[in-house]
């Protein structure tokens, strides 16, 4: 062979051989995009994370306490969070606004919280009070009404955040 064959040649082999390769992971998979770049298909990726029955017997957020802090300052709440998801996950941020007494409290988780799969994990948000007028003395949690709350959870690596507004619906 010439030399300048061998020249010429030699540095399209790396781009042959990706083209082949590219090419046969098509032809195997019926020349489908998704299927040849996704390694699942994404319904069953959905079925894996989501409980198998569509009935869920526990609330997902149960409200366990609220209370004021010692200095009567803070608002701290406390609550269980259970998971319906066949995996872990992760809590980055939790953020609530309540109104009390006319004034808008806004709460929030202090750090990250890892729920495990199909499990619970006990959460504490807790913000500042607003001035208020009188001080706030209170015997139940019936003095406060939600107005929203916003979450950003980590599923399997995918960020997710939530927002509810008790007010105005929902939103995603």
């Amino acid at each position: 062979m010439n030399e300048k064959i061998i020249k010429a040649v030699v540095p399209l082999v790396p781009l042959i051989l990706i083209i082949t390769c590219t090419g046969a992971a098509f032809a195997t998979h019926g020349w489908d995009v998704q299927a040849t770049l996704v390694e699942e298909n994404p319904v069953k990726v959905l079925e894996r994370l989501l409980p198998a029955e569509a009935d869920i017997e526990e609330e997902p957020f149960e409200v366990t306490g609220v209370k004021l802090s010692e200095n009567g300052t803070k608002l701290v709440l406390e609550g269980v969070l259970h998971s319906p998801l066949n995996v872990p996950v992760t809590i980055k941020e939790m953020v609530a606004k309540f109104t009390l007494e006319g004034n808008t409290a806004t709460i929030r988780l202090p750090e990250e919280i890892e729920v495990p799969a199909r499990g619970s994990a006990n959460l504490r948000l807790e913000g500042a009070l607003p001035e208020l007028q009188n001080p706030l003395t209170f015997t139940s949690q019936e003095k406060f009404a939600l107005e929203s709350m916003d979450m950003t959870l980590d599923i399997c690596g995918i960020e997710l955040k939530l927002e509810e507004s008790v007010l105005g619906g929902a939103g995603g």
